[in-house]
């Protein structure tokens, strides 16, 4: 049973500070917690890639803020009862009547907010999901365990449309990213994972080989507890949003995808002979959003947040489509050049890029993390032969080079501007 916890049926002058101190309990959504492996390859239903999800939180958790690769899918549908298939249920995005059977996904409106969560109960019978069958049954009911009262925040990146209990009769269902598991918290004590990586013969972690930074995981004594949710702005936020252009994106067809938000958003706005003009989300990606106006390879932008509010005051950023995409981008995600923002309103934001952690560059896969870097360097390749190679740095990141191998050394200049210089092996 779900509990409506709207803080105006309880409202009364003679309790208001008491009701000020309760609001955020009755802010929280109560639902089932399930789990899954990845987004999908090339990308969620966001539009995020996992590859940017983990590049951006290599970078992202060096300065203290959240971590996108601790992710959730949320509802797309809320139909108790209706487990037809999703092509029977409406045109996606939802429209007119078909809003109806509206989940918490919202059409997408909800990608890139930030949750904050907490395991509840867990049953001690059979929790399945099964159609048309209560959520705890064969057992004695919900009983607390070590990891009630658990959590993380957590980001939405993803939707779940599947024709189980969980994704149809749970309103407030969360699908946590297998990996949240590992690194539960309860009163500020990291748990004792609740799932470990498998490893192959190499000792390497075994992923799917459709999307390598899908992780497989053995899981043990989650059961698909209740949990409770709310969304909040993201925690520790600094810097600025960060843009790439997607798959497929060429000229006259650009593909923005847009993350690192500090509310979520809900439109993307370009500047168009001086006037500004309204982006469209591609489908339901709350994160892909195709430009009004492709011709250009300049473009000027500003957001419309989740409170649908200008973002940061009505800060604007300026980019260029990316040179490594050449005739058309290959990647789920190429970050944008030279972005700029300016204007708006930064006030107790952290600049990320004026800060200098002091550590040096991390590298996941084939990208590069320069941390304290958030803008736009030029730097370079040196091998042990004096050859050089640009290092083009965009919004903090690079990649490794192509058709290069053995020992090379990075170079660039960081927040204080500064020359930095690390030694890496290239296989």
């Amino acid at each position: 049973m779900f509990i409506d916890h709207t803080p105006g049926k309880h409202a009364r002058t003679a309790f208001l500070s008491l009701l000020v101190a309760f609001a955020p309990l009755w802010a929280l959504n109560e639902g089932m917690a399930t789990h899954f492996l990845g987004v999908g390859f090339p990308y969620g239903a966001c539009g995020v890639s996992d590859e940017i999800a983990a590049t951006e939180g290599a970078m992202d958790t060096l300065s203290g803020q959240g971590n996108p690769f601790d992710y959730v899918a949320l509802n797309v549908y809320d139909t108790p009862g209706n487990y037809d298939s999703p092509g029977t249920l409406g045109k996606r995005p939802l429209t007119g009547s078909d809003t109806l059977k509206m989940g918490t996904y919202r059409n997408g409106l909800n990608c890139g907010r930030w949750i904050k969560l907490s395991l509840g109960d867990t049953c001690d019978g059979q929790n399945d999901g099964a159609m048309n069958q209560p959520f705890c049954r064969g057992g004695t009911g919900w009983h607390p365990n070590a990891y009630t009262g658990s959590g993380v925040y957590a980001i939405v990146f993803d939707q779940c449309t599947d024709g189980n209990a969980w994704c149809r009769d749970s309103k407030y269902h969360l699908d946590l990213h297998t990996s949240i598991l590992g690194h539960l918290r309860k009163d500020g004590q990291i748990l004792p994972p609740l799932a470990s990586l498998v490893l192959d013969a190499n000792g390497k972690p075994k992923a799917d080989p459709n999307n390598p930074w899908a992780r497989e995981y053995v899981v043990t004594g989650f059961g698909n507890p209740k949990v409770q949710w709310e969304f909040v702005k993201a925690p520790n936020y600094q810097g600025e949003p960060r843009f790439y252009f997607s798959l497929a994106s060429k000229p006259y067809y650009m593909r923005l995808m847009v993350t690192h938000l500090p509310n979520g958003i809900h439109g993307v706005e370009q500047k168009v002979g001086g006037v500004w003009k309204k982006a469209t989300m591609e489908g339901d990606m709350g994160q892909l959003w195709l430009l009004p106006d492709p011709g250009n390879t300049h473009f000027e932008l500003r957001l419309i947040d989740a409170d649908d509010q200008l973002a940061m005051g009505g800060r604007v950023w300026s980019m260029d489509y990316p040179a490594a995409c050449g005739t058309e981008c290959t990647k789920p995600g190429t970050p944008a050049d030279n972005v700029v923002g300016t204007g708006g309103d930064v006030t107790g934001l952290t600049n990320f890029d004026a800060m200098s952690s002091g550590k040096g560059i991390v590298r996941i896969g084939s990208r590069l993390v320069f941390p304290g870097v958030v803008g736009d360097r030029e730097g370079s390749w040196i091998s042990a032969r004096g050859e050089r190679r640009p290092l083009p740095i965009r919004q903090g990141m690079s990649s490794l080079p192509i058709g290069v191998s053995g020992v090379w050394i990075a170079t660039w200049r960081d927040a204080a501007n500064a020359t930095r210089a690390e030694k890496l092996f290239l296989p």
